[in-house]
């Protein structure tokens, strides 16, 4: 309420200051901030005081703000308000007089007068009371139809109107409205200050609709009228306007006809124009900052909107201009659009069919408006006809084209903004058409184009400037229409050899540091030669493990669809080696299913190499994968090829991991006795011929075993050896294994606190690593040690987060979570 009240005064000293318009619009700002009763709901005779005061300064206000509007001549635009006005306070005399004076001025003489006889029926009913003599006084001056109360003015001034109409059915954007009202008001600034708000966003967005919502919402706030011009910097048939054109426009509409042929002159003069003018100016559709700067008026109280593609990183920087970049619409604005287009009962009759065309139409508003019409106009037609029209990727833009009109096409909105690229930026742009994956950082980017990185990121400045790519934490996105547009054009324009050559830098330069990520997070890992060329772009700096392991997860996404990318183009030592190296992420993500469809792909093309090494190591993950879901027999086949192909070329490390996890999947099939043989033979190699590594992960599958066939003082002895090896050889994931294990063996021997306590350095250890399948793991051991103490409730917290975890994962070990649920309400 300070700010009201602060507001209130503001409003009474531009009125002695003689700015009735301002100090009406600043009061109207006041009525905005209100929402229903004060302290609706606050009980206390203090709260009813203030409640009463607040009321009466709002009835003020709006008191206040219609004299202010009918000395202004806008006695039509303040009826509505005192209608309202006089319901919610009907024996308030001074609302009835302003109200009967505007239905005069309006040309309702006889409205006004019925209003008199309304108010004295109602006070002599209601309080036995009559009028004031000012409201009969006012009444017989009516009837008398007295000059004076008609309102002086002048020659009549043509106001412009120029805002273009609404776009039918505008939807959402709630967000972006409130945030442009907030800027339109700055705090502290009053009503005194220019304001310039610029919209930028990818073609077809909806930017000008926004615009022209906005400016209409707030048109009463600028009684000096709205200007309009289409500045047309991406018209595909007509040059833009320069700024002198341009300033030509505003200059007319403000009722200069005096031609002036110099352009500072013609700025001096639109400027003077503006100057004691409160004014709202649409520059839709500007191209650049210097098309736009000079159209912005000096020392003004206007409100200034600019429209472009592009970042007007100009008018931010030196103009004071706030920007505010569109995005696509949320998924459910999507299908409001497509209610109100087509119909609400049409398409929520096919809910499914509906979210899929607004997912393919990429939440991009002219793509949704494109299809609405199309559905529409064969009301037989179901929406799913489209949506297989539109699945087929290829075609996509095609279907999203409106046959009569290029401008209205989302093919021909993309390449207005391409086509005026320079040719490097083209050429960066259609490349990145080729591109798999969700986003890429500029050094990759600088692999693809085969330019150094610092030009490559000033190619990628220009394509954000024109909206054509997205850039979020240094890591550049296409939106998916946007997407479908550049891979027409890499394949359109783009010679197969280029393209192909291109992508080979791209993938070699992925796996390259992919290997320089894994040596640092996983630093005594064997390591194998990489049998394909080095790269000779700047690679990817880690400054430490943390920064490794964090760009390693960043990437992953991108992972699978390169591992295809590399397998189609013959890649194959890129492929397997790429679907190899992301063993750390999927074992500690458990996206099981994903990681065994990349698992695939890698076998696929380790076969295709015609070399044992590359199927030994990728059969050997794919074992480890096929056990996480369940699939043991899988597991121990994959497995046991593996260790036959390994010995065949007397590779003792591979050896060493096969018969590990070979002994692990045993152990997840109660096969004991054959487990604990192969984890042995394992350990007995590795104490000779292997690394800590391979020591510790061999260990780690023995203590485990042991475990499990009740054996935990074994499993202690063997485990503590493992853990100093996986602390020598810094490998973390194994470590945590080991943990987990040597507190389900402590825990078995009845050793509750030092069980305990490894299971929390555990859930610590997980939670720097995201390692969510080793936490839940910590947590069912937590549940057990509750459950033994009959700690029955937290028992079943701890299960039940382990369950959801494991669900999530996929885990075959959420078998084990529900049966331990079952047990425990049996016993409650």
């Amino acid at each position: 309420m300070r700010l009201v009240e602060s507001r209130v005064r503001g409003a009474g000293e531009l009125v002695s200051a003689g700015e009735k318009a301002a100090a009406a619009s600043l009061l109207g700002e006041c009525l905005g901030l209100w929402r229903g009763v004060p302290l609706f709901g606050l009980p206390g005779p203090l709260a009813e005081v203030e409640r009463v005061r607040l009321t009466e300064l709002r009835t003020e206000v709006v008191e206040e703000r219609a004299e202010l509007l009918l000395t202004l001549g806008r006695h039509r635009a303040v009826v509505g308000e005192l209608v309202e006005a006089v319901r919610a306070e009907p024996f308030r005399e001074r609302l009835r007089g302003l109200l009967m004076l505007a239905l005069y001025r309006s040309g309702r003489r006889a409205d006004a007068l019925a209003e008199f006889d309304a108010a004295r029926r109602l006070f002599a009913e209601e309080l036995g009371l009559d009028l004031s003599g000012e409201l009969a006084d006012l009444q017989m001056r009516i009837l008398r139809s007295e000059p004076d109360l008609v309102l002086e003015t002048g020659p009549a001034v043509e106001v412009p109107a120029q805002l273009p109409r609404e776009v039918p059915g505008f939807v959402g954007r709630m967000g972006e409205l409130e945030q442009l009202a907030r800027w339109r008001v700055p705090e502290g600034q009053g009503n005194g200050a220019l304001v310039i708000s610029a919209l930028d966003g990818v073609g077809g967005v909806g930017k000008t609709s926004l615009a022209v919502r906005f400016a209409r919402e707030v048109a009463e706030n600028y009684p000096d009228g709205q200007l309009y011009v289409n500045l047309r910097g991406f018209d595909p048939h007509r040059v833009p306007l320069s700024a002198e054109e341009a300033i030509g426009q505003l200059l007319w509409s403000l009722g200069a006809t005096s031609r002036r042929y110099e352009m500072d002159a013609q700025v001096v003069l639109y400027r003077t124009l503006l100057a004691d003018k409160r004014m709202l100016i649409l520059l839709d559709n500007a191209v650049s900052v210097e098309q736009v700067r000079e159209l912005l008026p000096g020392e003004s109280r206007s409100l200034v909107l600019v429209t472009s593609r592009n970042r007007l990183t100009g008018l931010v920087v030196r103009d004071g201009a706030r920007r505010l970049t569109l995005g696509a619409l949320s998924e459910e604005e999507a299908l409001d659009l497509l209610r109100v287009a087509v119909g609400r009962r049409r398409i929520d009759a096919e809910p499914v069919a509906a979210a899929a065309l607004a997912r393919l139409c990429g939440f991009l508003p002219l793509a949704l408006r494109i299809a609405a019409e199309k559905v529409s106009s064969d009301p037989a037609a179901g929406l799913g006809d489209l949506v297989a029209a539109l699945t087929a990727e290829r075609n996509r833009l095609d279907v999203l084209a409106a046959d009569d009109d290029e401008m209205s096409s989302v093919r021909g909105v993309f390449s207005w903004s391409y086509n005026s690229l320079e040719t490097s930026a083209a050429r960066a742009f259609r490349l990145l058409g080729a591109v798999p994956g969700q986003d890429v950082a500029v050094e990759a980017i600088a692999a693809l184009i085969d330019q150094p990185v610092s030009e490559t990121a000033v190619l990628l400045a220009a394509l954000t400037e024109q909206n054509l790519l997205e850039c979020h934490d240094g890591r550049y996105r296409f939106h998916d229409l946007v997407r479908v547009y550049a891979t027409d054009l890499v394949d359109r324009d783009e010679l197969a050899e280029e393209r192909t050559a291109a992508l080979r830098r791209f993938l070699i330069w992925y796996l390259h540091a992919i290997r320089r990520s894994h040596s640092l997070f996983v630093p005594n890992f064997p390591v194998f030669a990489a049998a394909v060329p080095d790269t000779r772009h700047d690679p990817v700096v880690f400054d430490t493990r943390e920064s490794a392991y964090a760009w390693y997860k960043t990437e992953a996404p991108n992972i699978l669809p390169l591992a295809q990318c590399a397998a189609e183009l013959g890649e194959h030592n890129i492929a397997w080696q790429l679907a190899w190296y992301m063993y750390n992420y999927y074992y500690s993500t458990g996206l099981l299913n994903e990681w065994i469809e990349l698992l695939n792909i890698g076998l696929e093309s380790a076969e295709l190499t015609h070399l044992p090494e590359p199927q030994a190591r990728i059969l050997t993950i794919l074992g480890v994968a096929h056990s996480r879901i369940g699939q043991n027999k899988v597991a121990v086949r994959h497995l046991e090829r593996g260790l036959s192909l390994a010995r065949e070329i007397g590779n003792q490390d591979l050896q060493i991991a096969l018969l590990a996890n070979l002994a692990s999947t045993l152990r997840e099939m109660k096969r004991y006795d054959e487990g604990i043989r192969h984890a042995q033979e394992a350990v007995e190699l590795a104490m000779v011929h292997g690394t800590e590594f391979r020591k510790a992960s061999c260990l780690d599958s023995l203590c485990e075993l042991y475990v499990e066939s009740g054996r935990p003082e074994e499993a202690l002895r063997c485990g503590a050896i493992g853990l100093r090896a996986a602390k020598a050889s810094d490998t973390r994931l194994t470590e945590i294994n080991i943990l987990v294990n040597m507190a389900h063996a402590r825990r078995d021997l009845g050793d509750v606190a030092i069980a305990l306590h490894d299971y929390k350095v555990v859930l610590e250890l997980c939670s720097v690593l995201d390692d969510r399948y080793h936490e839940a793991l910590a947590l069912l051991g937590i549940a057990e040690l509750d459950r033994r103490a009959s700690r029955l409730d937290s028992a079943r917290e701890h299960a039940q987060r382990a369950l959801d975890i494991l669900v999530r994962l996929n885990g075959e070990e959420s078998g084990v979570a529900r049966a331990f649920l079952v047990t425990l309400d049996e016993v409650a």
